[in-house]
């Protein structure tokens, strides 16, 4: 059969807007499943991606080590700080930083409930959302790579708060910025001390015993008494203070000792009972 005159134009054209279509798909799907970062943390990430990788957690873990030598902790908070990681804001999260939704109440090794996860950024879409590699995304323990808003997520549980953190030591801000780096050649602390909370901005998490329950979140400048010597647990210094009677543990390296020693104890703003995810997050040891 002879085809009218028209209809090869109108094939052809057809043609060229289906490969048209199939050209914008197959780029799409490049730029969601590969990356041009140069951040090691994301290049040693992509080395899994489509792969079998287990929990969300302990991919992260070996990534973290691979790609930079630092060992993450077992804790979901304390973990990153054991590997010299510092905390970031939302705004401030770029390729290689890494996302952890957490119950702050409990982020220890056995923590396990709804919400709780772990990607790592390879790309910023836009503040707050990003592309994101991570493990059993799907709940099959695969490496995948996806658009993830972290802060939507978190909403779905009441529980839940989201911290940014960052491995890359060139990018620590100074000890007067929101996130101020561990201080270790402050004024060592003794018996009988009066300390104040170092944390500009944010507050100090105040706790049982060393990376157990929290009790409450101090804020900056909160003044307290030194009743124990640093102790060292899993390379976190940990001091035991008394703050209006209450007897409980912080991180030393966030303390610092007053120049005007007296009785005057937890006199600042109140200690806030629980902390809960605000748009910036600054240091909350």
């Amino acid at each position: 059969m002879v085809l009218p005159k028209h209809r090869p134009v109108l094939l052809g054209i057809f043609a060229a807007i289906l490969c048209a279509m199939i050209s914008v798909t197959a780029v799409q799907a490049r730029e969601l499943d590969g990356t041009t970062s140069t951040n090691p943390i994301v290049l040693r990430a992509f080395k899994d991606n489509g792969t079998w990788q287990g929990q969300c957690w302990t991919w992260m873990k070996k990534v973290i080590e691979d790609a930079t030598g630092k060992s993450v902790g077992f804790d979901y908070r304390e973990g990153y700080f054991e590997a010299g990681a510092f905390e970031v804001s939302l705004a401030q999260a770029k390729p290689g930083d890494v996302i952890q939704l957490a119950d702050d109440a409990w982020t220890a090794p056995d923590a396990d409930y709804p919400g709780l996860h772990t990607a790592i950024i390879y790309e910023v879409v836009s503040p707050g959302l990003f592309k994101v590699i991570d493990s059993n995304a799907n709940y099959d323990e695969m490496v995948t790579t996806r658009i993830y808003d972290p802060v939507a997520a978190a909403k779905r549980f009441s529980n839940i708060s989201v911290h940014i953190y960052r491995f890359n030591d060139a990018d620590r801000p100074p000890a007067d910025g929101k996130t101020p780096a561990p201080n270790t050649i402050r004024t060592p602390l003794a018996v009988g001390d009066v300390a104040t909370v170092n944390t500009p901005g944010e507050c100090l998490n105040f706790r049982t015993a060393p990376g157990s329950s929290l009790l409450a979140c101090l804020p900056h400048r909160t003044t307290v008494k030194v009743t124990s010597v640093p102790v060292t647990i899993e390379g976190l210094r940990w001091v035991q203070v008394n703050v209006n009677g209450k007897v409980g543990w912080m991180a030393a390296d966030f303390l610092e000792k007053s120049p005007v020693q007296g009785s005057g104890v937890g006199n600042t703003r109140p200690a806030q009972p629980f902390r809960v995810f605000i748009p910036l997050i600054g240091a909350d040891r």
